[in-house]
């Protein structure tokens, strides 16, 4: 089974999803299991590698590294802790979040890594999309 995080409207919920190979697939929403039938004339998706336990929180304070490295460090913008792909966007801007909430997923080498709010806030602004290609220390999303 695989474990995920899917936003409905403004709740969130925890998914646990079975085999995606046959129909129907055994997903467990929130404790509940459902039986759901999905269309498998679609082709299946390409396999995903399950993200790590936990998730990356954007450091508060610059590392040595970061300090000396000239780039800008913002307290307000969460940034891309490596190059990669961003693989989902879970908040918009005016979506009040609380640290350690997660606000997207970046793609790197097959391992996902969930970026989290390092503090409560709320969202300014979104700058990337799924899909978008990000390098480190690329702006993701900024907390009022």
């Amino acid at each position: 089974m695989t474990t995920i995080r899917v936003r409905v409207g403004d709740h969130w919920y925890t998914v646990e999803v079975g085999d995606l190979t046959r129909s129907p697939v055994q997903v467990t929403v929130d404790g509940e299991t459902f039986d759901v039938d999905i269309d498998l004339a679609a082709g299946p998706s390409p396999p995903r590698r399950g993200r790590p336990s936990g998730g990356l929180t954007v450091p508060e304070a610059p590392s040595a590294a970061a300090a000396g490295s000239g780039a800008p460090v913002d307290d307000d913008i969460l940034r891309s802790p490596m190059p990669g792909r961003v693989m989902s966007v879970m908040v918009r801007p005016g979506d009040t979040v609380a640290a350690g909430d997660e606000v997207c997923v970046v793609e790197a080498m097959k391992m996902e890594q969930s970026i989290l709010a390092h503090r409560d806030g709320v969202v300014k602004t979104v700058f990337v999309q799924p899909l978008d290609s990000v390098n480190a220390n690329d702006p993701l999303v900024e907390l009022e």
